[in-house]
């Protein structure tokens, strides 16, 4: 049988859910990324499927699996690897044309359409960029209808329309009201891992926020080498303008596509902050001040039965907010 340990946020709550049988379609496969409460895994040599599963939800009822067409077939591990995935709906909104994009380690972005067996595309990138957007994540533009690439410098946006596009289009940032820093606060910058995300308010406002870590290993839910967030709103003509106050919203980042909620809308929630977690380089989970500057670690409350969160079986997503 399967539980879903999970963490609440607004709460800093340890929660379980569960008790299922654990799905036969997931047996030797790895999540690599959600969006919209969907998991998206990887198993076998080239198959990959969507699924609810990770979704308490899908608890009260029954998990539905949805596989994608095979990973393209090419040289090396080009596919083996994924850094990011975006969805433009939740299949459970009864779209039947939603898209799901998946961003490989390689020099592939794939987009599927999983109501059409026979419908993706998989664009290769060009020798001369692949390096600036290896590791790159992925967001879908729900104001544009577009999926959007930020590249590992933070300067540059690739962007594409779906199914029909085969020529991406590239945009370039122009930013302006940088900060100060003093000389401690820059060598501390220049000390540290730096990956950029995109995220779009509900109301359409798009931010990119550079999240800096220095590369060491968190345990448990210490906040760990995550040291500072800048973030940018986009204004008109893609100028991005630093700001420490996005009023109401709160952003969530992590292995998942970036979202933004209102904290209004979900009490507990800290407004004008990030929701961060991560491991791979030691990102840790907690919740950072946009105008203090300060992150804060969080401290779950034991569960019922004394025991902690346990970091063995934590899947570092965030899930959009959902009732119990």
């Amino acid at each position: 049988m399967t539980q879903l340990h999970m963490f609440d946020p607004a709460k800093e709550e340890h929660i379980i859910v569960g008790d299922m049988p654990f799905p036969k379609e997931l047996v030797e496969s790895s999540v690599v990324g959600s969006s919209h409460g969907w998991g998206v895994f990887l198993w076998g040599h080239r198959s990959l499927l969507i699924t609810d599963f990770c979704n308490p939800l899908s608890f009260k009822s029954k998990p539905k699996f949805i596989p994608l067409l095979l990973r393209p077939d090419l040289i090396g591990c080009q596919a083996e690897l994924v850094s990011g995935v975006a969805m433009s709906s939740s299949p459970d909104e009864e779209e039947e044309d939603y898209l799901v994009a998946v961003k490989f380690t390689g020099r592939v972005v794939s987009i599927y359409k999983p109501s059409d067996t026979k419908a993706a595309l998989h664009y290769i990138l060009p020798h001369n960029v692949f390096d600036h957007f290896e590791p790159s994540k992925l967001m879908y533009s729900k104001r544009d209808q577009r999926f959007y690439m930020v590249s590992s410098g933070g300067h540059h946006l690739w962007s594409w329309d779906g199914l029909e596009s085969t020529r991406p289009e590239f945009h370039e940032l122009r930013f302006h009201n940088l900060p100060q820093f003093s000389c401690s606060e820059l060598q501390l910058l220049d000390s540290c891992h730096r990956t950029h995300q995109l995220v779009e308010s509900p109301s359409g406002q798009r931010f990119l926020v550079k999240w800096y870590v220095q590369s060491i290993k968190a345990l448990g839910f210490s906040c760990g080498g995550t040291k500072r967030f800048m973030v940018f709103r986009e204004e008109e003509d893609m100028n991005m303008c630093y700001t420490e106050d996005i009023g109401d919203l709160c952003i969530f980042l992590g292995d998942n596509e970036p979202f933004c909620v209102k904290a209004s809308l979900f009490p507990g929630l800290n407004p004008n902050s990030i929701y961060f977690i991560g491991e791979a380089y030691g990102e840790g989970c907690g919740v950072y001040n946009i105008a203090t500057r300060t992150p804060r670690s969080f401290k779950p409350k034991p569960t019922s039965s004394g025991q902690g969160f346990m970091i063995r079986l934590w899947a570092p997503h965030w899930l959009p907010p959902f009732p119990l």
